[in-house]
């Protein structure tokens, strides 16, 4: 049952990669995205902190800086989050006949941007609360936040197309993709496991060959080298979140009756969802 379900996972990535495939340009919302999360971070973070004597033992448990610390984070899960609709809105919009662009996909996740916002606050709240008892309740405490981490994650897997596609707020999304997600928990994780595999793998060429420049111990081949590894994480990261995305798309889509890119076939969504009624 696990190779089958892997194996599942394989192909509805490649099915994924086929729809992708028409719009490449989608890939580079994922690191838009990924910049403005780091840019929105350190902006909220820094200069508080630095302020505030961040690195002065005896300010490092000011209050102000947990609290500056959680907003930038909650603005990077945002930025995040609006690049992740941006992609599952564009995808629809191909597998709806039409043509889309990084404007037209960044259209639909700025309209959902309040809403975005408020799954940016619970997504950070439930990582902080898990964090909080991980960090108290020692060896127990990491298992019930590892427990707790995967239960949210495979619990709001369709929580970005919900909103998007319905435009409703963060905990009636969670609740819709419980609905649709709680009985076929170990199909989204194989899934996810699967895409998780496909990024190590693919990740090894370019560490290989950065590695090896790097190795020289010749400067510019180092400098080249650190460019190549870090350069081609980001290009695989933001393939894979853009393929996750895409299959978050068609998988809603499915469950919807909505019609679905011919890349994906209806046998590979059987295992998702329980039969349909």
């Amino acid at each position: 049952m696990t190779m089958e379900r892997i194996s599942n996972a394989w192909r509805l990535s490649k099915s994924s990669w086929a729809v992708l495939n028409k719009d490449r340009e989608l890939i580079a919302i994922p690191v838009v995205a990924g910049i403005a999360a780091f840019i929105a971070f350190v902006a909220l973070v820094v200069p508080p902190a630095l302020a505030l004597g961040a690195f002065d033992e005896t300010s490092s448990t000011n209050p102000a800086l947990y609290l500056f610390t959680f907003l930038g984070a909650v603005a990077a899960a945002w930025m995040s989050a609006i690049g992740q609709a941006a992609v599952v809105a564009g995808a629809a919009q191909r597998m709806d006949g039409h043509d889309p662009t990084i404007g037209t996909a960044f259209a639909v996740a700025r309209s959902r941007a309040v809403r975005l916002l408020e799954w940016a606050v619970l997504a950070t709240v439930v990582a902080v609360v898990l964090d909080a008892i991980e960090q108290r309740l020692g060896i127990v405490g990491r298992l019930i936040s590892w427990i707790g981490s995967v239960a949210f994650a495979v619990m709001s897997f369709m929580a970005l197309p919900v909103i998007v596609f319905e435009d409703v707020g963060a905990i009636e999304a969670f609740k819709r993709s419980s609905a649709m997600l709680k009985a076929t928990w170990g199909e989204q994780i194989s899934f996810n496991f699967g895409m998780g595999l496909i990024s190590m793998i693919a990740i090894i060429p370019g560490v290989l060959v950065g590695g090896a420049l790097a190795g020289t111990g010749v400067t510019p081949l180092v400098v080249l080298g650190v460019a190549i590894i870090v350069a081609w994480i980001v290009l695989t990261v933001a393939v894979t979140s853009s393929l996750s995305a895409v299959f978050k798309a068609a998988l809603y889509r499915w469950a919807k009756d909505l019609p679905v890119d011919p890349a994906f076939a209806p046998a590979d969504f059987r295992t998702a969802f329980r039969p349909k009624q």
